[in-house]
């Protein structure tokens, strides 16, 4: 009799067929997961940092206001020596946040040396406050590229993040010598720029649009 020989086949294709099922289930399952989650970190403002190279995105939300004060914060140089920025009260504050791996810090980077040694003399200080990388990262891509400014370091955003939300990179904010926010520029700076923004901290200097 053939009937015990046919059955295998038949349950053979009946199990292909439910195995497959299980699979195109679990493969749905898991996009939708993905798609949870992708859409939870749009909604946290996750994306800010792509879609806001150069433009800002949610990031001048978060920043201190222009006209009110620099809240305060200590983190390390390079050396691991603890620097303050209200160490710099009474003096015309550059503050940047950057990254080597960063593709527009690296861009701007000869703009904002050139700048700085022009702006040095006048007395204003540029604070880099590396984030999201080692420290050593950081000072081997400063010292190559030949920085004479300051160069801080937070690779986890311990010491700045609660004040200083940083979502876009890089990110300026221009101090006046009264610890006030003056400006803040959310893309890549050129020197002229800069020379504009950091021109109007000193005596004399005309008020820079943020």
């Amino acid at each position: 009799m053939n009937t015990g020989a046919a059955v295998g086949p038949v349950e053979e294709r009946e199990g292909g067929a439910a195995g497959d099922g299980r699979r195109v289930q679990v493969l749905l399952g898991v996009g939708v997961a993905l798609a949870l989650v992708v859409g939870a970190w749009f909604l946290a403002g996750g994306s800010a940092g792509l879609a806001g190279l150069g433009t800002g995105g949610v990031n001048q939300r978060l920043l201190p206001k222009v006209g009110q004060p620099a809240p305060d914060f200590a983190t390390h140089d390079l050396l691991g020596r603890t620097v303050n920025l209200s160490d710099y009260r009474g003096r015309p504050v550059w503050l940047m946040f950057w990254g080597s791996w960063c593709p527009p810090c690296r861009a701007e980077f000869p703009d904002v040396q050139r700048a700085y040694q022009q702006l040095e003399p006048e007395g204003v200080a540029l604070l880099g406050v590396s984030l999201d990388e080692p420290p050593l990262a950081a000072a081997e891509y400063a010292m190559r590229n030949g920085a004479t400014f300051t160069v801080l370091s937070d690779p986890g955003r311990s010491d700045t993040g609660g004040a200083y939300p940083i979502l876009n990179f890089p990110t300026h904010i221009f101090i006046d010598a009264d610890g006030v926010v003056r400006s803040i520029v959310l893309e890549d700076m050129s020197e002229e720029r800069a020379l504009r923004e950091a021109g109007a901290l000193l005596p004399g200097g005309e008020g820079a649009s943020s």
